[in-house]
């Protein structure tokens, strides 16, 4: 497997629209690695996680190409993770020559009443399909694996982390979530999975005490170790820090320093990581 960040950032992105803090004016002066876009991310180039506002500027900048993408898995229902007004563009008469399979997009509860205001009727269409899905029941796309596990973050939004393996292969993809509730421990540990890859939410980058809702580097350490002391994963796990606010108040280049200390790699607009 492969997984390719195409946005790393929080709701606001770096730099924030109106903002002008040390972190944001940083971001517009170097640009390259600190301007970050909101957060998505692409799976061996079949499998899209989330769909925010930026999703078309991810477009523009990888050549991404959607017409040819039919599946989309949302963490919760918060905009700059489901932006559902732009998947109005796939319907008939406004995207012409796209694939006669449907784009699926699997959300939890809150992101399906979403699909249902927006779409009614075409919630399921020809051109649509929207799914329900529940943390802890796991679902197949094609011959991928894909467990929504509940996390820790705004309970209205519904929020899922999700596990994906193929073909022998096992990522963790963590983002917006605080350190997972009892229950997602309790069947982290009865999974009989070793991750390869982990990608965990950093909003709080350097600061300290992010443990609900979001993390920091801090947290993402004793997030990492307890996955390690119940066995899904080891000393050949990849990690990789994701999803970054400027109210973090650490530039890219600061993160990478203090999270390599950790062995932790951190995430950038474009990365691609072999699995």
């Amino acid at each position: 497997m492969k997984l390719r960040y195409l946005g790393t950032a929080a709701a606001e992105g770096i730099p924030g629209l109106f903002c002008n803090c040390k972190v944001c004016q940083n971001a517009l002066k170097v640009r390259g690695k600190e301007i970050k876009t909101r957060s998505q991310a692409l799976v061996d180039d079949r499998i899209l996680i989330d769909f925010p506002p930026d999703t078309y500027m991810h477009v523009l900048n990888y050549g991404l190409d959607l017409r040819e993408i039919n599946h989309c898995i949302i963490t919760h229902s918060h905009f700059d993770h489901l932006f559902v007004n732009d998947f109005w563009c796939r319907l008939e008469g406004i995207a012409h020559g796209v694939s006669e399979e449907p784009m699926h997009i699997f959300l939890t509860e809150s992101g399906y009443r979403k699909a249902e205001q927006e779409y009614g009727a075409n919630v399921d269409g020809a051109r649509l399909k929207f799914h329900k899905i529940r943390p802890f029941e796991p679902f197949m796309i094609e011959d991928y694996r894909i467990t929504p596990i509940a996390a820790n973050h705004d309970k209205k939004a519904d929020p899922v982390i999700f596990a994906i393996e193929r073909g022998g292969k096992a990522m963790l993809y963590a983002n917006d979530t605080g350190i997972l509730p009892d229950e997602s421990w309790e069947y982290l540990k009865k999974m009989d999975v070793t991750f390869d890859f982990v990608s965990l939410d950093c909003t709080g980058m350097l600061l300290t005490g992010w443990r609900n809702g979001h993390m920091d580097l801090g947290t993402n350490k004793e997030f990492f170790e307890k996955l390690c002391q119940m066995g899904r994963c080891d000393g050949k796990t990849v990690v990789y820090v994701n999803h970054f606010s400027h109210n973090g108040l650490a530039t890219h280049e600061q993160l990478v320093v203090e999270a390599a200390k950790y062995g932790f790699g951190v995430s950038f607009d474009g990365l691609e990581v072999e699995i």
